[in-house]
This record gives structure tokens, sequence and C-alpha cells, in this order.
């Protein structure tokens, strides 16, 4: 039987036994035994029957824990990230439903709440939101999204025994053993081999960056420029202050030494920005005569973000942006948690929306798990409830410094249909081959 078919059977399994993914033992009560059976074909005709037994013992009560179960979340909700914000607030509302519903079936006399605040996409922001939610006795955090506000609350949430999960915080910086910061998110040490290979065999040889000096920026930069060199190219780059609301001299710059370079073929630009200042630096490219004839790629920081599609979708499609996001495997729990998030909400569900569905559920297991409502039980079993774990984004293993295994990245771009500009993925980049696939080729 190949591989890929034991993984998807592996996968079923767990979606199937429990819907939220939880695939071990409550202790303290009678024993349930739930048997599951699976039939799939393996190919010329072969089926295999996979039977899978599983103990789930329930309790009445778990009297250790308070009847309400707070757990706070570090929205962009306004600021540089704030369509994904409101994407992610949605997520927070479905899991908020579910975790309460698996709770009530399992008779427990627990109900868990969801405390959101606003970070306004800044550090300073990130860490008065969670010194509010420590105010009221928070211990469990999910988010924040950006590395620059991970960064600024570490310290705070280290000292405080507060575990911080992130869904979207990808700075290679913060990758660090033994502390109280988790991330449902793969690094961008793989998101710099990703567009560093997607600009490679896209025939670009030098490349200019124009990128965010904040933590994520400065990261993500440093690791796609060494990658891409190691490759045989050659990248400068055009750094901006995030908190700037004029760009167009960092622009001005750019073309600048994509002129120096040729403005041919083999030139391109990477924009390393959030939705707001993408925006900026990409209506000024589109009416600059050297930026607006090369080859543009883009990155997580604005893939699938509806502001630029609804903003700027013509600008998009005009310079043919080309751009990575961490893309959870297909499964039909993934399926079906798309097609409810966007039949409920009208817009389609992004990668990291899925990350903090999931984020959300492991924290709860977590609890439930240990019967502690408190932050450094919680920070040791977290991996190994995360391990156990399979969600709408896939299996959620983390390493050995909490942050997520790999995973293939989505190149999207966006196009226009109907009269409307949307994102679509027109292929992906495998980390383990280093390769790119593109879809309908």
């Amino acid at each position: 039987m190949e591989k890929a078919l034991l993984n998807l059977i592996a996968g079923l399994i767990v979606g199937l036994i429990i819907g939220g993914g939880l695939v071990y033992a409550f202790a303290g009560a009678p024993a349930q035994t739930v048997t599951t059976t699976i039939t799939e074909t393996a190919g010329a005709g072969a089926t295999v029957t996979v039977t899978e037994t599983t103990t789930v013992t329930k309790t009445q009560a778990a009297a250790a824990l308070p009847e309400e179960i707070p757990i706070g979340v570090l929205l962009p909700l306004s600021g540089d990230l704030s369509s994904f914000g409101e994407k992610w607030k949605n997520a927070i509302t479905l899991a908020e439903q579910d975790i309460n519903e698996y709770v009530a079936k399992m008779g427990l006399n627990v109900k868990f709440k969801f405390y959101i605040e606003d970070t306004k996409t800044s550090p300073e922001g990130a860490l008065a939101a969670l010194q509010t939610l420590a105010a009221k006795g928070i211990k469990l955090v999910i988010g924040p999204a950006a590395s620059s506000e991970v960064a600024a609350v570490k310290s705070y949430a280290d000292a405080n025994k507060i575990v911080i999960f992130s869904p979207s915080s990808t700075a290679p910086s913060l990758a660090i053993p033994n502390d109280y910061i988790f991330r449902n998110v793969v690094t961008d040490i793989y998101q710099g081999k990703a567009l560093a290979r997607l600009m490679w065999d896209s025939g670009v040889r030098k490349v200019v960056a124009i990128y965010r000096g904040d933590d994520w920026g400065v990261g993500l930069f440093e690791v796609t420029k060494k990658r891409f060199e190691e490759l045989g190219g050659t990248m400068e780059g055009v750094k901006y202050d995030p908190a700037a609301t004029e760009l167009s001299a960092e622009v001005r710059k750019a073309s600048s030494l994509v002129s120096q370079f040729g403005a041919g073929e083999d030139v391109a630009v990477l924009l390393i920005s959030f939705e707001d200042d993408g925006i900026s630096v990409l209506t000024l490219a589109a009416n600059d005569p050297v930026l607006s004839r090369v080859k543009w790629f883009g990155t997580d920081g604005i893939t699938y973000s509806t502001k630029i599609a609804e903003q700027i979708g013509d600008i998009m499609v005009k310079l043919n942006v080309m751009s990575t996001l961490m893309v959870p495997p297909e499964s039909p729990k993934k399926t079906a948690f798309m097609e409810r998030y966007e039949s409920k909400f009208g817009v389609e569900p992004d990668s990291y929306t899925l990350n903090i569905y999931d984020n959300a559920w492991i924290l709860a297991l977590a609890v439930l798990e240990t019967e502690k409502y408190d932050g450094e039980t919680i920070a040791k079993i977290l991996p190994d409830v995360a391990e156990k774990y399979f969600g709408v984004s896939g299996w959620t293993n983390l390493d050995e410094v909490g942050d997520r295994l790999p995973t293939d990245y989505t190149i999207a771009k966006v196009v226009e249909e109907d009269g409307k500009y949307v994102w679509v993925d027109a292929g992906k980049y495998v980390p383990a081959t280093d390769t790119i696939q593109w879809f309908g080729s």
C-alpha cells in the first residue's frame, strides 16, 4: 500500500473518531469504546479495510476547572492586517461554538469563553492587549498575528507564564526553545526557500526586495536572500519603516536599483509587506515606468488578503504578482470547514484562518486533558496534544522549539472573474523536493 494512502486513512480515522481531533483519553471515568472502519481503494482495484478502536473516557465534571474557562485572543482588528483579523475573528466564533458543543456531549459542567482584544497590528498594541487579558487572569492566549507583536509580548508572557499560541508569526528569530511561545505555523526559513525557488524557476537572476523593517520583514528578507544567492542569484534590499505613511522615496530607490540591474526578463521585485503598506508600494509601482515592467512576487503578508483584492486587484493583475502562503493539506475536514465558513461569512478562509481555528481546539483539549487551567502545565503538554491532533489544517505537529513542521506553500495570484478580483491558486512549492508544481500545466 502506498504511504500516501496510509496517511489519508490515518487522517480519516482521526477526523471520524472525533470531529474536534481529540485522540487520547480523559482520566477518571468509565471508558467508552468507539470503533471506526474505513475502506479505501489502494490501486488496481484492490481495497484495504482499516478498523480503529479507541477508548475514550468521560468525566461528569472536571472539579479542578472553573465553570468558565477563559482563553484570550489577540487579533489585528485594525491596522495593517485588519482584513485578516476579521477572518480570524470569525474562526474563533466557530471554534467557541464547536468546542462547547463537544464539551456538552462529554457531560462536563464547564464552558470555554474566548476574550478578544485588538492589537492594532502593532507591537505596543499587542503588549497592551495582552496585559488587559492578564488582568482578567487569562493564562492561555491565541495570537498575536505579526512576529513583531509576538516579540513584543514574549518577555511579559514568559515572566507571567502565559502561553502564547500564534497562528501566523513566522520570523525565524522567534524559534526559541523552552519558552511560552508556540506557533501553529511554519517558520519563514521554508517560505524563504519557496520564494527563492519560485523566482529562480521563473527565470529571475537579480532581485530587488522592498521589505518591512520589523522582525518578520527583516527575517524573511535575510533567509530569502541567503537561499536565492545559494542558487546563484543576486538580491539587493530596500528596507522601510513599517510605521511610515509615505513610501515614495523607498519605491524610487527600488526603481533605481532595478534600472541598475537592467530591468530585463531576469530582474524582479519581491515585496515583503502587510496589507496597507503593500497597497501603498504597489500603487506607486504601477505608475513607475521601470517597476511596472518587471516581474513581481509577494509573500504571506498579502496572500489571500481581501483588502488587497478589493482595493488594488487591477494593479495585482497588471503587475502579475505571484505570492506565497503555507497551505494546509487537503482533507475531508478542511473541505467541510471551508465550505461551512464561506457559506456563513461569505468569504473564503485563508490558511491562517484554518490555523487559528485549530489553535483554539488544541488549547481547549490541553486544558481538558490536564484538568488544569495553568500556563506552566499547558506549556509542557501543548506539544503532545498538538501531535495527537488532526484538525482542519491537518496534522499540527510542533518541532523542538514549538513551531509547526513544514507543509507545502501555495503560489497564488489575483485574477479578474465575472467583474471581480479574486485570489486563485496557480501552483505550489513542495519543501521535501524543493520543487514548484504548476496547476493546469
